[in-house]
């Protein structure tokens, strides 16, 4: 997808020449996001422009167990048509969702650390997610 793109390019010289001192290059490694949305490698003092790296996106399931809230509700509607409001309690099942996207991408910002793994022969940056102190 981006094994032609300049950044691409430049970013397999040196993995090759690092492997070559090696004998095994990193497959993950850490960066940080630049102002501009760019990419800078630790292993690296260029950055890589936005859009000439992937950010990854995590589908998961959605698990809710039982619980109960209390809240305050507008829009019903009693049997003469007139408004019903108020306080109410709501009780929720539990309930499993399918197909739920966690965007990462949208909350990348200026500053943020981030794990990166290279892939298709180390050509194609992808950022796996952000990495915080503990």
């Amino acid at each position: 997808m981006l094994a032609n793109s300049g950044a691409s390019k430049l970013a397999q010289v040196l993995i090759e020449r690092i492997a070559t001192q090696t004998q095994k290059a990193d497959v993950l490694e850490l960066g940080t996001i630049q102002s501009d949305m760019s990419l800078k490698l630790d292993r690296f003092s260029v950055p890589i422009p936005q859009g000439e790296y992937l950010v990854a996106e995590w589908l998961v399931k959605l698990e809710i167990p039982f619980f109960e809230a209390k809240a305050t509700q507008t829009g019903l509607k009693d049997s003469t048509g007139g408004d019903v409001t108020g306080e109410a309690n709501f009780s929720f099942q539990p309930a499993n969702i399918d197909k739920v996207k966690l965007n990462f991408k949208a909350d990348l910002k200026a500053g943020d650390r981030v794990l990166v793994a290279w892939v298709n022969d180390n050509t194609d940056p992808v950022v796996i997610c952000k990495v915080v102190s503990s």
